[in-house]
């Protein structure tokens, strides 16, 4: 079995960090293009308080996926593989707000 050398980004600390902080740079990103001339707080209780705020939230998650295939094209499997654990920890926490 050929081995290769491990880089330094193949962890799956660097991937599920990737993925966990994308998403919130996403809707914030959100906030600020459409939302900015109210509190970001206020924005926030305000989404919640309609409901939408799980499925903005599922809808900021897409740009995981390339990250994921990203990582899976440089061969970064640990990487994606941390990408992939965030990505199932946001549907995990949206299932858990639409069943509560």
């Amino acid at each position: 079995m050929i081995r290769r050398k491990r880089n330094r980004f193949d962890q799956i600390s660097i991937g599920w960090i990737i993925g966990m902080f994308v998403p919130l740079v996403i809707f914030f990103v959100f906030y600020q293009l459409k939302y900015s001339d109210i509190g970001f707080f206020a924005y926030v209780k305000s989404i919640w308080q309609m409901k939408i705020l799980m499925k903005l939230l599922s809808i900021c998650v897409f740009p995981n996926l390339g990250f994921f295939l990203v990582f899976y094209r440089l061969k970064y499997d640990m990487a994606a593989r941390g990408v992939i654990l965030a990505t199932f920890m946001y549907a995990f926490a949206v299932l858990i707000t639409k069943v509560i």
